[in-house]
């Protein structure tokens, strides 16, 4: 129900990794993901028109554990990834409409849920101080009854 109820959104992700083994990365990271309301979707955009928020955000800190697949002097290196954390879900109110009031009456109130993801990726060597990566991941936040999930696709620079 998630990508029933939500658009495309956008996310930004920092993170910091230690070397713990030649193949083997810890990163420690911060995300943010942001989804808004699909109002089409949920039949709303015709009868009110002005409605706007309800955008879902997501404030995820995280560890992962990185294993690179390639020859360490390759230039491009594939690697996989698991791990999880504790994800601050909370949504904006709405606004702009009549349908605003009880909308935000039954918003459920912000909640910390553990959440857990697995992807895959790989990174581009560019300079000895800096790469590109690019990766994607199913993350799976615990939300209360069914689970939220989603697949970011992240692409970034990696400094050494």
């Amino acid at each position: 129900s998630f990508k029933d109820t939500y658009k495309n959104g956008w996310h930004g992700m920092a993170g910091f990794g230690w070397k713990l083994a030649p193949k083997f990365q810890a990163v420690a990271k911060i995300e943010l993901h942001s989804f808004a309301v699909d109002y089409e979707s949920q039949n709303l955009a015709t009868s009110n028109p002005n409605l706007e928020g309800g955008t879902n955000r997501l404030l995820m800190f995280g560890l992962d554990g990185r294993f690179s697949l390639g020859v360490p002097v390759a230039p491009i290196k594939p690697f996989i990834l698991g791990g999880g954390g504790l994800a601050h879900v909370s949504q904006t109110a709405y606004s702009g409409d009549p349908l605003a009031t009880s909308l935000n009456s039954s918003m459920p109130d912000a909640q910390n849920k553990m959440y857990w993801n697995i992807g895959a990726g790989f990174e581009l060597k560019g300079t000895p101080l800096m790469g590109l990566f690019a990766q994607i991941r199913y993350v799976s936040v615990q939300t209360e009854g069914e689970a939220s999930s989603f697949i970011p696709i992240t692409l970034g620079f990696k400094f050494f």
